[in-house]
This record gives C-alpha cells, structure tokens and sequence, in this order.
C-alpha cells in the first residue's frame, strides 16, 4: 500500500511541473457509479455495487491528463452468502482525450489498489478474514459534455475493473464499472 501512495504522488508532483507549462488547469469530478460484479465462485448471478468517485486531473501533454480517482462503493448482501461487501478504491494513471466537435472522447487506463472490508474474504480453506487490500486496475472510457467553460457534463463512463481480493480460488474479480457525473474545470493562475 505504501508503494502505491509513493507511486501516485510521484506522478502527480513529476506531471504538475509540465502541466504549469501548458493549459494549468485542475479538474475535479464527482461521479455516481454502479459496479456490475459476479457472485462469489461456485455460485450463480451477479449483483451490483452502489457508490461513487472523486477524481482529479491535470494535463501532462497535449490531449493526455494525470488522473488520481478515489472511489466507494458497497451492497448490502452479496449473492450465496450471508455478508455484504463494500470497496474503496485509490487509482492513478494517464488518460487520452479526443476533442470532436462539442464533446470530449476519453480514453483511460488507471492502476492502484482496492481495500475490501466487511465481507468475508477466503485467504485459504480454513482462513477468512473481513478486510483485505489488494491491487486493481481500471480500463475504460467516457463522454464529456462541455455546459459552460468552467462545467462539463459526463453522461457516460464504462470501465472494466480488476480486483484482486481473495474469494478461494484465483483472487480475481472482473467487474463492469458503469458511472455519470460532473467535472469542473478550475483554471488556476500562472506562474509567469
């Protein structure tokens, strides 16, 4: 976990730098998400995750943004078993943005870690436990809707999300993360 933190803020403080030289302007997003996860293994159907993210971002170079997102979500039963599940997410990475027209085409790849609690996580047949944290990684895109210069509108993001809490058998859950919000744009000032 520790290494993870270093990560993020090496790249933050390592891209802050170039993006003064450029557009400087800071980003931050609020998001509802909705994360589609399948049962735990040897059990039928999925259910959903219900939460939210926060995410800052900067540009790095032209079209491409340093992205840190914190994220929540959390059910109140899992499906064969008598516990819920709830997750907190910590993510960074680069993500590529298209202009066409009057909307923002975003294409992102995020890595970081997850913290699972109150559930039951298999470590081996006879150990449980109720917490764990593990490595995750995001892959996916969205549309942002520009309503004015300093507010834009995201309608849609869809990322396929990798946990790597452990169930018993390969420590994996592929989940379909599904989300809207708003961005807001915060121009800061120059360092001229």
């Amino acid at each position: 976990m520790k290494f993870v933190v270093s990560f993020l803020a090496i790249a933050l403080s390592c891209t802050t730098a170039h993006a003064q030289m450029q557009d400087n302007s800071l980003q931050v997003g609020l998001r509802y998400s909705a994360t589609a996860a399948n049962a735990p293994p040897g059990s039928c159907g999925c259910f959903f995750l219900q939460g939210g993210a926060i995410e800052a971002s900067i540009p790095a170079l032209p079209h491409l943004l340093a992205v840190v997102e914190a994220g929540g979500s959390t059910v109140a039963r899992v499906p064969a078993s008598t516990r819920g599940l709830s997750e907190i997410t910590l993510l960074a990475g680069p993500r590529y943005t298209v202009p066409i027209h009057r909307i923002h085409l975003n294409a992102q790849a995020l890595f970081g870690a997850v913290r699972g609690f109150d559930s039951d996580f298999i470590i081996t047949t006879n150990t449980h436990t109720d917490t764990s944290t593990n490595l995750a990684m995001a892959f996916g895109g969205s549309v942002d809707l520009p309503l004015s210069h300093a507010i834009l509108l995201r309608p849609l993001q869809v990322d396929y999300l990798q946990t790597n809490l452990p169930n018993g058998v390969d420590d994996r859950q592929r989940n379909i993360r599904f989300g809207a919000g708003v961005i807001f744009r915060i121009h800061l000032p120059s360092n001229r």
